[in-house]
């Protein structure tokens, strides 16, 4: 219930409306908030993260459970791979680890560094879902820390991406239910509230949202919204701000401060809203 929790605070601090949480669980395929009586709502608001399953898989079994505790010489920072077997991974790092210690190899990559004397230490790495690691301090503790490859490209201040992407993310197959609920509800205005994880979007769009701290640049195009959706809000994990359109024009939204404040990316649960 976290992101509908985020995003019914603020729908209601941004229309200065009551909004509730519809969906009770007490029959399948309720929609997420309404404004309005249960039986002529006005709005109907279903929320939906874009997320890269694999990835919030592996961090929410990795990294996510904080640093392990090994028996080494120093303390790591090791990165991994979306797709990182994290049950070998914690059987196995501990050797390959102390081997490359005992080689005094304080940092590698496994498809840039030279493997002619490594062979079967790099290719165990890599088959791991390792991407690349560095000793940081030396004598340390054994403590080593999971973290994982981002993506990137080119950055995007006026959120040109945006439109295009919001429209195409609602007509997948996979929100054909975000859609039937929305059908459902009769009410008079039905939105749709994106939560952007990490990876869960293309880069321009992440970068917008999570790395554009106020969004002083709007994007001039209005999206193309598939029915019976009127309206989407869309705001990344990390964001500051977020957008909104009533199908025409864009708007900002504050999505943190007092009364708002969301969940951050790492924890997982974000990604599952929408998702049952």
């Amino acid at each position: 219930m976290a992101g509908e929790e985020w995003a019914r605070r603020i729908v209601e601090k941004e229309l200065r409306r009551s909004v509730v949480l519809n969906d009770d669980n007490s029959r399948p395929g309720m929609y997420d908030l309404r404004i309005g009586p249960a039986d002529a709502p006005e709005l109907a608001v279903e929320v939906v993260g874009a997320v890269d399953p694999t990835r919030a898989e592996t961090w929410s079994v990795g990294p996510s459970k904080g640093p392990l505790e090994l028996t080494l010489r120093g303390d790591w920072i090791i990165v991994l791979t979306p797709s990182a077997r994290i049950k070998a991974i914690k059987k196995r790092l501990e050797p390959l680890l102390r081997e490359l210690e005992d080689r005094e190899l304080s940092r590698f990559s496994v498809h840039r560094m030279s493997r002619c004397r490594d062979t079967s230490l790099f290719e165990e790495l890599e088959s791991l879902g390792v991407e690349s690691g560095s000793c940081y301090r030396l004598p340390g503790t054994g403590k080593v820390s999971l973290t994982m490859t981002g993506t990137g490209g080119a950055a995007d201040y006026q959120g040109t991406a945006v439109p295009g992407w919001v429209g195409q993310f609602l007509r997948d197959p996979e929100r054909e239910d975000v859609l039937r609920k929305l059908q459902r509800s009769d009410a008079a205005e039905r939105h749709a509230f994106i939560i952007v994880d990490l990876g869960g979007a293309t880069w321009p769009v992440q970068y917008y949202l999570n790395f554009t701290d106020d969004l002083d640049q709007l994007p001039t195009e209005a999206p193309n919204l598939p029915q019976p959706v009127t309206g989407v809000w869309i705001v990344g994990l990390f964001g500051q701000k977020g957008l909104r359109c009533n199908g025409s024009a864009w708007r900002r939204f504050e999505a943190r401060g007092e009364g708002i404040e969301g969940p951050r990316q790492g924890s997982g649960e974000d990604g599952r809203a929408g998702r049952r």
